[in-house]
């Protein structure tokens, strides 16, 4: 499964009285993310306004979208096993439901390991 993976490069602030943003980058950071086309070099990049200023008054970020392959899902992954994809409101039963016999498996497991069913084992 391909997803985008947003990579930031710089951040900017509105210039006083103007309808301009004012961008800094680190360049050595933006040359790794070009790419070449018909010879030239090119950076792809998206500007988007932030939610509130940072520390230094920056209002927008600069990122890089880059497409990466993610991991499939291991719940999908397995043979046999069809990936359980539920729309809101068409069914009955959204959340999953462990037996009985299923939480205690899973205590005896923990307690085999010797850890405690209160914290996380990483």
């Amino acid at each position: 499964m391909k997803t985008y993976k947003k990579i930031y490069i710089g951040k900017g602030k509105k210039v006083a009285n103007l309808d301009i943003i004012k961008i800094s980058f680190n360049i050595a950071d933006i040359m790794e993310l070009t790419h070449e086309y018909k010879g030239e070099n090119y950076l792809s990049f998206e500007v988007a306004k932030m939610i509130k200023p940072d520390q230094f008054e920056n209002e927008y970020t600069v990122y890089v979208n880059k497409l990466e392959e993610a991991p499939v899902p291991e719940e999908a992954s397995q043979v046999g096993e069809p990936a359980r994809h539920e729309a809101k409101g068409h069914s009955s039963n959204s959340k999953s439901k462990k037996t009985k016999a299923q939480k205690e498996v899973g205590k005896k497991s923990l307690e085999a390991n010797h850890i405690p069913s209160d914290e996380i084992p990483f």
